[in-house]
C-alpha cells in the first residue's frame, strides 16, 4: 500500500467523483481509476461501489477511510520533524457552516487561514438539512468540521467544542396582540401561525421538541433556511417565530416576549469526528476559530 494510492483513495472518498479527484490530486483519470483498483486487488474487497451516476463508499470504504486519513497525517508530520515544517501544511480542509452566521466572522477566520496557510485547499459548505446535515456528513467524513447548532454536547460520534448558547424567546410583530405583554404560556401559542426553519435544523428541532415535551401542537406557515431572515417575516404579520436574540432585528418593527417556562438554550459549537484525531490543518483552524468569535447572546 502505497502513499499515493492512499492520497488517491482519500481524494476519491471525500469527491465521490473520479474526475474531481484526479484534478484534486493533479494526475490523470486512468491513473486515478488504475490505483484505485490495485488497491482493492491489494486489500482483497472493493472500497467503492460505481455505476454510470454515482460512486459511493463500500462498507470497506468507509473503515478505511479514517485509517488513511491517519497514515497520511503520519507520514507528514514524519516530513515536518526532519525539517519540511517550513514548506508549511499541505492537503484540504473542508468547513461546514450555518447559513447566516454572524457570531463567528467566517469571512475574517478564512482569511487569516489562508494567509497562514496557502497550501492548504478549504473549501466551505452549508448543508441543506442544517446542523443535522453537517453532522452526518462528518460522521461520513465528507466534512472535517463543522459550526452546528446543538440542544445536548453529548453527540453520538462527534466532538464538540461549544462557542456560545442562545435563549429563543418569542418575536411578534410590533403590533401583533402580545407585543405589549412581559411574558407568554406556550401553552396560549397553540393557535398561532409560525415562522421557523426546516426539519433538521437546530432551531426547528429544538422548539419542535419543546413543544412535543408540553402536549403542543403548532402551524408552522413559512419556512425559511437563514435564521437572520426571520424578522423581516415576523414584521410583515405573517406569523410568530421562537428565535435567539438576531441581530438582524434591529431596525425590524418586531417586539421580544419571554416564554414563562423558558424555552431550551442551544449552543452554537464546532463540531468534528470523533473516530480520528484532527489533522494538522484542522487543528490549525480550531486554533484560529476564538479570535474570530464574538462574545455575544445574538446570533
Amino acid at each position: 500500500m502505497e502513499q499515493r494510492q492512499l492520497e488517491f483513495f482519500v481524494a476519491v472518498a471525500e469527491e465521490l467523483n473520479f474526475t474531481r479527484a484526479a484534478k484534486r490530486t493533479h494526475a490523470v483519470q486512468s491513473t486515478v481509476s488504475a490505483s484505485i483498483r490495485a488497491l482493492e486487488r491489494d486489500l482483497g474487497t472493493p472500497l467503492f461501489d460505481r455505476s454510470t451516476t454515482r460512486v459511493t463508499l463500500t462498507d470497506a470504504g468507509r473503515a478505511l477511510l479514517p485509517e488513511a486519513k491517519n497514515a497520511l497525517e503520519s507520514l507528514d508530520l514524519a516530513r515536518a520533524a526532519v525539517g519540511n515544517a517550513g514548506l508549511g501544511l499541505r492537503g484540504s480542509l473542508r468547513v461546514g457552516t450555518l447559513s447566516g452566521l454572524t457570531a463567528v466572522d467566517l469571512p475574517g477566520l478564512v482569511g487569516d487561514f489562508r494567509e497562514r496557510h496557502p497550501g492548504v485547499r478549504l473549501t466551505m459548505t452549508v448543508a441543506a438539512e442544517g446542523s443535522s446535515g453537517l453532522l452526518e456528513k462528518l460522521r461520513s467524513h465528507q466534512l472535517d468540521v463543522a459550526f452546528v447548532g446543538v440542544d445536548t454536547l453529548a453527540v453520538d460520534g462527534i466532538d464538540l467544542t461549544p462557542l456560545a448558547t442562545f435563549q429563543p424567546r418569542l418575536l411578534v410583530s410590533e403590533n401583533h396582540p402580545l407585543a405589549g405583554t412581559a411574558t407568554v404560556d406556550p401553552g396560549a401559542l397553540a393557535d398561532e401561525p409560525f415562522i421557523d426553519l426546516p426539519a433538521g435544523y437546530c432551531n426547528r428541532v429544538r422548539s419542535d421538541n419543546d413543544f412535543r415535551r408540553a402536549g403542543l401542537t403548532r402551524s408552522i406557515v413559512v419556512e425559511v433556511t437563514d435564521l437572520t431572515t426571520v424578522p423581516s417575516y415576523v414584521a410583515a404579520g405573517l406569523g410568530v417565530a421562537l428565535v435567539p436574540p438576531l441581530r438582524a432585528e434591529a431596525g425590524a418593527r418586531v417586539v421580544p416576549v419571554d416564554l414563562d417556562p423558558p424555552a431550551t438554550p442551544w449552543t452554537l459549537a464546532v463540531a468534528r469526528p470523533a473516530a480520528i484525531p484532527p489533522s494538522r490543518a484542522v487543528r490549525a483552524f480550531l486554533d484560529l476559530i476564538p479570535p474570530h468569535t464574538a462574545t455575544t447572546s445574538e446570533y
